[in-house]
């Protein structure tokens, strides 16, 4: 749309151009009207100064034809007539002229041919009188007639020449005067032209100069809204970016303190598939007012979907806590049942020379873990944790994106029968990315939010490999329960996929990390739906937290996963005894297949084989186990004879089946 004083500058400026087009033909008709009226008058005076012409020669051919009589009257010959025949000759022609010249006008014409015809009469009378010798009526003749009509014809044409004179003179004189007054109006009419160009070179450069400063406002408006969030108007990530990179630069400069804090909605996707996409909009707009309210020197952004920053100016660390602390608990109170979780960090000199949003994003994973609506320093944790650098999430997008990233599979063992149960699928970054492994490269999917990319990515590459497995194999395959709960992730279209790869679905176990589980209504649902197209549902790491424990109590698992840590404290340690017994009683009670996973020592495989029984059905315990005595992770073909061997080595440590299997108590 126009705006008003867009269209008020189009409609000046075409009235401007009409304008001058207008002042332009008026002053070229001027001069044109000048040329033509002066051509005009030129004409008309040469026209009347060529009349005269005609009427004096007339005179003078009248006068010719006076003197050639005379001469007869002084005793001419015959010769003399011929002449005064020739004189009247030529003033007939000189009449005709005269005539013609006048364009119809009858100016002198009447008078002078009647006049002329006596006159002609009267000199051929005379000369025939003269010719018989009759002298004296030839000279009455010549004073009676002749030369009264010769006078008058003389005066009329002297009156004509006169007359005639008089006009050439006025046309001059009127030719003067138009083209004085049409200088007069040309220079008019061009000073007007300029004034006119003068006033609106005026105009246009006010018009100018207001279009320059409404098109820097402009500029200013969408730089500014450049700079905003549309839905909380608080700075965006361009926004903060800027304005980090300045406060880091006057920290050091000045030296004065600076801490950034990172602040997250707990569960926001649960809070938007629960109750609406717009009541998630109500509460990001509210956490954008509780940010705003903070304190006037400081500045808050929205960075992300639900994740925003807070820069504390001149700020040391127990100011920072306590702003930090007050804002929690306003959003608690504020937010319609809402939490926040906030990574911080006190910036010291040496830490803005590094990453600093690292720093505070580290800060803010950490709050997530210990379980939300929690405050968490990167102080108190610097030491415990590791922070990526910019260049590593790089690195693992760039992985994704170019699928850099090989499988290798390891087997896990059946206790009983001593021959591998399952192949567990194990990512590897390719070696040229610079990853310590695939937990590092996990972790930071996870921090950049692409764990269901990077899950995607291990699934493709795990089908792709399934040629390197023995017939038939069981296949492992570790899926974060982000990923299973992703909006993308269809189980038809995963059982789709294995199809495609000539698989049987009943082949394929989907084993969930234990460490951290999200949205467990969704994970459940999605399991529910696996397990119905056949797939089968395994936990991993059980026993090193809560959550799978939870899991346990409502999902049917197919097989449960011991994590190593439980079983090394379990040999000496009461309480993780207790816990690996009540891992156990509930598997019992569930009918999942229990594995030990992490042997790696001999020690560790007598325990689990010892919580063991192969002869009570109802409680076997520890039915499977995996680790790197019984076989390393290898990428390309398995080795048949390696398996062989490792399959002699179980077979022989379970030789005596007499042995009465230890019970495990708390």
């Amino acid at each position: 749309m126009f705006s008003p004083r867009g269209l008020g500058e189009a409609v000046f400026n075409r009235f401007y151009v009409v304008l001058m087009f207008v002042v332009i033909s008026a002053i070229g008709a001027c001069a044109v009207y000048a040329m033509v009226t002066s051509q005009r008058s030129g004409d008309r005076a040469t026209s009347s100064y060529r009349r005269s012409d005609d009427a004096r020669l007339m005179a003078l051919t009248l006068g010719g034809e006076q003197i050639e009589l005379l001469s007869r009257f002084g005793g001419a010959g015959p010769t003399d007539v011929r002449r005064i025949v020739k004189a009247d000759a030529a003033f007939d022609v000189a009449l005709a002229n005269f005539e013609r010249s006048l364009n119809g006008s009858a100016l002198g014409s009447v008078a002078l041919i009647p006049r002329h015809d006596a006159y002609r009469r009267g000199i051929r009378a005379a000369v025939d009188a003269l010719a018989r010798g009759d002298r004296h009526r030839a000279e009455l003749i010549e004073r009676r007639v002749v030369r009264p009509n010769f006078d008058a014809i003389r005066r009329t044409l002297d009156a004509v020449s006169v007359t005639l004179l008089a006009a050439s003179a006025g046309e001059e004189a009127r030719d003067r005067s138009v083209t004085t007054r049409l200088a007069r109006l040309i220079a008019g009419v061009t000073v007007f032209a300029l004034l006119l160009m003068s006033w609106f070179a005026v105009l246009l450069a006010r018009y100018k100069r207001s279009a320059v400063k409404a098109v820097e406002e402009k500029v200013a408006v969408l730089q500014q809204a450049a700079l905003t969030d549309s839905l909380t108007h608080l700075g965006n990530h361009r926004a903060f970016s800027d304005d980090f990179t300045r406060e880091i630069a006057r920290a050091k400069r000045n030296h004065h303190a600076l801490a950034l804090a990172l602040i997250d909605v707990d569960d926001f996707k649960a809070v938007n598939d629960s109750r609406g996409h717009g009541h998630g909009d109500d509460v990001l707009v509210a956490v954008g007012a509780l940010l705003q309210s903070v304190r006037q020197e400081d500045r808050a952004y929205r960075v992300g979907g639900d994740e925003f920053a807070l820069l504390l100016v001149e700020t040391d660390q127990a100011a920072a806590k306590v702003v930090l602390a007050r804002l929690r608990h306003e959003a608690q109170a504020k937010l319609s049942g809402a939490t926040l979780s906030i990574g911080y960090v006190n910036l010291t000199d040496a830490q803005l020379d590094q990453e600093p949003y690292e720093l505070a994003d580290t800060a803010l994973y950490e709050a997530k873990r210990g379980g939300r609506n929690t405050i968490v320093c990167f102080d108190d944790i610097g030491d415990g944790v590791n922070v990526f650098s910019p260049r590593k999430a790089e690195l693992v997008r760039h992985m994704i994106a170019d699928q850099l990233l090989s499988v290798a599979f390891q087997p896990i063992w059946d206790i009983d029968s001593t021959r591998p149960l399952a192949f567990e699928a194990l990512a590897r970054p390719s070696p040229e990315l610079d990853l310590s492994g695939p937990q590092e490269a996990f972790d930071i999917a996870e921090r950049i939010r692409q764990v269901y990319e990077l899950d995607c990515l291990c699934i493709s590459k795990a089908l792709d490999s399934v040629s390197n497995l023995p017939s038939g194999a069981t296949i492992f395959l570790n899926v974060a329960p982000v990923s299973l709960a992703h909006v993308r992730f269809d189980p038809d279209a995963f059982v789709a996929q294995l199809r495609a790869a000539g698989i049987d679905p009943r082949n394929v176990v989907i084993e969930l990390t234990e460490r951290r589980i999200d949205d467990q209504a969704a994970i459940i649902q999605r399991a529910h739906a696996l397990q119905a197209l056949g797939v089968r549902m395994a936990l991993d790491d059980t026993g090193s937290g809560h959550a799978g424990l939870e899991i346990l109590s409502k999902l049917r698992l197919d097989f449960v996963k011991i994590d190593r840590s439980l079983l090394v404290k379990a040999i000496d340690d009461k309480g993780a005894r207790g816990v690996l017994a009540g891992i156990i009683a509930i598997a019992r009670e569930t009918g999942s297949y229990l594995i030990a996973e992490g042997v790696e020592s001999r020690a560790l495989l007598d325990f689990a084989c010892n919580a063991h029984d192969p002869g009570n059905s109802a409680a076997p315990g520890i039915r499977g186990v995996q680790g790197y005595l019984l076989g390393r992770p290898e990428l390309g073909q398995v080795d048949l004879r390696a398996l062989e061997g490792h399959s002699t080595y179980l077979a022989a440590r379970s030789i005596d089946h007499g042995a009465k299997a230890v019970v495990i108590a708390a």
